[in-house]
């Protein structure tokens, strides 16, 4: 993937809210595939002290997003049409690792995946259907 390319994707990261606010960080970018870290917070636990399944949910559409958004040209975005998450085991770590992979690549429609881990333990598998729309900004 192109330097200015990967740099004009990590500054659209960096510019949304709620991806600050989940503090997930990009490790690996590449065309179809990411890798992102996001710290546990207190927060983000059930009583029990598990991750709770939405704080996974909004990790895994963030990822596959993402995966997603290094398809699509850089004038359009995307929008997530669907999601569907499936919860493996439950979550204790301090951290979760998420590797978005693209599958099907369109004009209008993307389809990615995204794999939770979380002490190197698989806990989370998602996929999501992407829209690809217009520049938003």
């Amino acid at each position: 993937m192109e330097e200015t390319v990967k740099h004009h994707l990590l500054d659209r990261v960096k510019k949304n809210p709620y991806v600050n606010h989940l503090e997930i960080d990009f490790q690996e970018i590449e065309e179809g595939r990411v890798v992102g870290r996001m710290p546990l917070k207190p927060e983000q636990r059930q009583y029990s002290g598990v991750v709770h399944g939405g704080v996974l949910a909004a990790f895994a559409d963030t990822v596959a997003g993402f995966a997603a958004y290094t398809m699509t040209p850089t004038d359009r975005d995307v929008l997530t049409a669907e999601l569907k998450t499936s919860f493996l085991r439950a979550a204790w770590g301090d951290e979760l690792v998420g590797i978005g992979t693209v599958v099907k690549s369109g004009l209008n429609l993307q389809f990615a995946e995204c794999e939770i881990y979380c002490d190197g333990k698989l806990v989370s598998k998602a996929s999501g259907t992407f829209c690809v729309v217009h520049s938003l900004i």
